[in-house]
């Protein structure tokens, strides 16, 4: 669906109005304005005409900016141990091998488990319960430490002679 030029008004409106709360990391206005402007541009397509057109852009807009920026931040231009830390376990959510450094601090281990033949065994060969723990434990969520110390074991027999 092709947008109206009065749509194509209200899009740039809620545009300028909104890109300066967004800005982030080495995202600057004119980025978030593009971005913003690609956004609006797909969401017309799942626009309701029974909704007042500039809320449906607004909210809509804001929702994905926010999302945008949980999903893209990252501060590279600060130092602090803080921000470093918070770096790392964002990296870490989209990378198993980096959870599992903080969880089990076993390089070997580790290693072992980065190659998808090793992933694979262990996830085929864990019981429902334990694959769920496993799971939630190298996406970093918490678990129970006798839980993962269960689940750490079973990992190294499942392996053998591999770890």
């Amino acid at each position: 669906m092709e947008p109206t030029h009065e749509q194509m008004k209200i899009i740039q409106t809620v545009i300028e109005r909104t890109a300066n709360k967004y800005t982030f990391g080495y995202y600057e206005v004119d980025d978030i304005k593009q971005e913003s402007f690609i956004i609006c541009l797909e969401a017309i397509q799942s626009y309701d005409n029974s909704r007042p057109f500039e809320n449906f852009i607004a909210s809509h807009l804001s929702n994905r900016l926010k999302t945008l920026r949980r999903d893209k931040y990252s501060r590279k231009d600060l130092i602090s141990e803080k921000h470093e830390k918070l770096n790392e376990v964002k990296k870490n959510l989209m990378d198993l091998k980096g959870t599992l450094y903080e969880i089990c601090y076993e390089e070997d281990l580790v290693d072992v488990l980065s190659t998808d033949e090793a992933l694979d065994k262990v996830l085929n060969e864990l019981s429902p319960s334990m694959r769920n723990d496993f799971i939630r434990i190298a996406n970093g969520v918490s678990v129970q430490t006798v839980k993962k110390k269960k689940v750490f074991d079973t990992v190294k027999e499942i392996l053998g002679e591999d770890w």
